[in-house]
């Protein structure tokens, strides 16, 4: 019922032409490279549910807010990975299919390197509060954190908040592990002091899911047909291992001290029994033989 309101508000389904190209999101600045897992993930998805068609960027960059309304109307994007947000799911299609297992949710931070020592004398939630932490404005862990009583420090521009760090406008600076390592290579050119912090890691039950218009039902068909294809035939696995088995492996949380938030944003569907479809750091062997701890 739900899903026939959300069409009847946008109007007939926009069947799309046979090998007409799908829209995503395009990235936020030059050194964001973090939806590039995600792209191939929805491309080989396609591909294991028989559509022969493209992946290409939207022409334009989007707010937040301003992708949840393309999204709705479907013309300049067609299916987004964004984590659950109040409204979306309620809204879109969700597919829920944690497309990242979860590893977001375990947040690394990134620090100037002097404020290290600091930090690795936080022993609780609590200590871990005192120190101003940014975000995006729009992201879905600012509200969790707002919620859990953080300082939050945010800003509308991705490239503006390493750049707040290195000036010291808030002191941590959470990232997933899938993110965290890659941007401080991103970024240590513009702050020679930008590392990843050692001792810390917050974990938020955060699901990435595909998000696709109303207006495209058969296309959230077909990209929930590959994505459990995929997962049966193993191929799912070795996609996410190809691209974060090193970065577990150098998150080594088994050293961690590790805080856990619940996550305010979570619908009651959201799948979290389905133990497959999570990374659970205390079970995870990489075939090529390294566990990460």
């Amino acid at each position: 019922m739900a899903l026939s309101l959300i069409l009847a508000f946008v109007g007939p389904s926009q069947a799309a032409p046979e090998n007409a190209p799908v829209i995503t999101l395009k990235p936020y600045g030059n050194g964001d490279d973090r939806y590039r897992y995600v792209e191939i993930l929805l491309a080989k998805s396609l591909e294991k549910a028989g559509v022969p068609a493209k992946v290409v960027h939207a022409q334009a960059e989007y707010s937040r807010d301003r992708v949840l309304q393309e999204l709705i109307t479907g013309r300049n994007i067609h299916v987004v990975a964004e984590a659950p947000k109040p409204g979306w799911e309620e809204k879109l299609i969700p597919i829920r299919i944690p497309i990242r297992k979860g590893i977001q949710g375990y947040r690394l931070f990134l620090i100037n390197q002097q404020d290290q020592a600091a930090l690795a004398k936080v022993d609780s939630l609590e200590d871990l509060m005192a120190f101003p932490t940014g975000s995006g404005a729009q992201w879905s862990t600012r509200r969790v954190m707002e919620d859990a009583g953080f300082n939050v420090v945010v800003s509308h521009d991705y490239d503006m908040l390493f750049r707040m760090l290195k000036l010291r406008r808030f002191i941590t600076f959470g990232r997933g592990i899938n993110e965290a390592f890659n941007e401080q290579a991103s970024f240590s050119s513009q702050n020679e002091n930008l590392v990843v912090e050692q001792s810390i890691c917050l974990f938020i039950p955060l699901p990435t899911y595909f998000f696709v218009s109303p207006a495209h039902p058969e296309l959230a068909r077909q990209i929930e047909t590959g994505l459990k294809r995929m997962i049966a035939d193993g191929s799912f696995d070795e996609h996410f291992l190809a691209y974060h088995r090193t970065d577990i492996a150098r998150a080594r949380l088994a050293d961690r001290k590790i805080f856990t938030l619940v996550n305010t944003n979570l619908g009651r569907e959201t799948p979290l029994q389905e133990r497959s479809y999570w990374f659970d750091p205390a079970t995870f062997s990489d075939p090529d033989g390294d566990d990460g701890r």
